[in-house]
């Protein structure tokens, strides 16, 4: 994970340019705040962290405005010393993501911005997947926006909930899922006499999905529940409003 610092101090850069690099960071330093936002803005950081107290608050707020503008996925920590209440919720407002405030341990701030990084890349992830217009797993198609299905281009006819219990399966293709969790993420509900509407539902979508087709892509798991078997083995492929897109669109 990459991250640029903008600590002019040399012994609060060395200590923690030490602590990062030991946590397996890559760190690259500035030593100005105009320089910092050039480097953010010709490349793109998993974390910034920046000393407050090297600049007076309204440039430091300001820098924080420009640097959440210009990685606007990057972890921005602020380092300080002499920041009030009203201050770091000012900068919290901006964007950032903690204030530091000294004295720390480095080695903490190394474990924190980590977990930060991780956080902000799985929120990420959690975007990216729901922004997604179309999966595809094999032949079949979803279109999750007019709420269609296709299966070699040839339209299938679903109701509301065999559409919702179909993107289900597809979303966790080649990986069983129980009843209990078809009724949680389908039904919302966790009542286990509802089993048996599952067992139809499961049913009447085979026979729309499967039967005109030699690949049989929804299994029953004897004593578990079922599973999507992908054709091919293929993992769904997603299409978003900008044109199709080759990562997977599996659920984990």
């Amino acid at each position: 994970m990459k991250v640029l610092t903008f600590l002019p101090r040399s012994d609060l850069q060395r200590r923690v340019a030490e602590a990062l690099i030991s946590a397996q960071f890559v760190v690259e330093t500035v030593v100005s705040a105009k320089e910092c936002l050039q480097f953010a803005q010709l490349a793109q950081y998993e974390g910034v962290l920046v000393d407050s107290d090297a600049l007076i608050f309204a440039d430091a707020l300001a820098l924080v405005r420009l640097l959440r503008q210009e990685n606007c996925g990057a972890s921005l920590f602020i380092l300080a010393r002499y920041l009030d209440l009203e201050q770091r919720l000012r900068l919290f407002e901006a964007g950032i993501d903690d204030c530091v405030q000294e004295p720390f341990f480095a080695s903490e701030l190394a474990v924190r911005l980590g977990l930060s990084i991780r956080l902000r890349q799985a929120a990420s992830q959690v975007v990216a997947f729901n922004s997604v217009n179309v999966l595809r797993c094999g032949d079949l198609e979803l279109d999750l926006v007019r709420r269609r299905a296709a299966r070699l281009g040839k339209a299938i006819e679903l109701r509301p909930k065999e559409f919702l219990l179909l993107e289900y399966l597809v979303r966790n293709v080649n990986r069983p899922v129980t009843r209990t969790m078809i009724l949680e993420h389908v039904w919302n509900s966790s009542f286990d006499g509802l089993t048996n509407v599952v067992d139809a539902y499961i049913s009447a979508l085979r026979s729309k999905v499967d039967r005109d087709f030699p690949q049989k892509l929804i299994q029953t798991n004897r004593g578990i529940g079922y599973t999507f078997s992908c054709v091919s083995g293929l993992a769904p492929s997603a299409a978003g409003r900008s044109g199709r897109l080759d990562r997977s669109a599996a659920a984990s």
